[in-house]
């Protein structure tokens, strides 16, 4: 995992005595995404930031910062500094530890979690991460188990942080983003549940799953039409069916815009998610012409 979970991390508040203790007020977050970076563990970098960085972190994907070798290298700008003019700060091979110690610079007392809550919310994480592993490899009884676990320890601490970013990122705060872990979660929850014939367990994941997306994750639609389909509601299925091609059209919509200042990896990702989702979405729409067929 990205964590140590026994004994669970000690997460310091920013008022700790430590010398060495800095608090940075960052605004903005970059995860370098360069391939180098990614091979050392940059995806799982930029996720668990995403997760679990304090209010008023902007995470986002970052450029090639010069640190090649010593990935994942997250780069740090101050608060109140043009982004494209100050010499950021720049952490290199943030991962385990180095990820944790992170967490706590950015920490603000003053707007932050309570550090309780905070180490509650990582160790719920890291063992979300221990049972997707599970269910990739197909040991769906111990995914349950763990999500199950995951879930109960982090749900009030992540929804307490989403609520304490929203409060600091004012209308603009993007509130689905950072629960984006327990989205999938519940979405991964219910698969294993469908595998093991728990379809009233994967019918509270799965709306578990549209609740925590606010209706627009395709993926948690899809599994709410899946339950449907599992347990003969047949229009049941086509309606999650039909709301999971309006969310697929809207993403298509949104990666079909032009990209200025953005780079080549950036443009290709965005093709990329535009042609998965067209490619879903007219799969999908075959699917509503047989499920209208069955309800004649």
């Amino acid at each position: 995992g990205v964590y140590h979970r026994h004994p669970p991390p000690t997460i310091h508040s920013s008022s700790s005595s430590s010398s060495s203790h800095i608090v940075l007020n960052a605004k903005v977050v970059r995860v370098c995404q360069s391939p180098g970076c990614r091979d050392d563990g940059a995806q799982s970098t930029l996720d668990s930031l995403t997760a679990l960085a304090a209010p008023g972190c902007q995470v986002m994907k970052g450029g090639c910062v010069s640190g090649c070798g010593s990935g994942p290298v997250v780069e740090i700008l101050p608060d109140g500094e043009d982004v494209m003019t100050i010499s950021s700060i720049k952490r290199k091979k943030v991962k385990g530890d180095a990820l944790i110690s992170l967490l706590d610079e950015l920490s603000d007392e003053e707007t932050d979690i309570s550090s309780s809550m905070r180490q509650r919310l990582i160790m719920g994480y890291e063992q979300a991460l221990e049972a997707k592993a599970a269910y990739e490899a197909k040991d769906y009884q111990s995914a349950i188990q763990l999500y199950e676990d995951a879930i109960q320890i982090a749900r009030n601490p992540a929804m307490a942080l989403e609520e304490a970013r929203a409060s600091v990122g004012g209308d603009n705060y993007d509130s689905v983003k950072g629960v984006n872990w327990l989205v999938d979660s519940f979405r991964n929850s219910c698969r294993a549940r469908l595998a093991m014939k728990d379809i009233d367990g994967a019918r509270r994941d799965a709306f578990a799953a549209t609740v925590f997306s606010q209706n627009t994750d395709a993926d948690a639609l899809m599994c709410l039409a899946e339950v449907c389909q599992a347990s003969k509601d047949t229009m049941g299925e086509l309606q999650a069916t039909k709301a999971a091609i309006a969310q697929y059209q809207r993403l298509e919509d949104e990666y079909s815009k032009p990209m200025p200042g953005k780079d080549a990896v950036a443009r290709a990702e965005a093709a990329k998610i535009k042609s998965n989702a067209s490619t879903v979405k007219r799969e999908l729409g075959f699917r509503i012409v047989k499920l209208e067929r069955e309800l004649k």
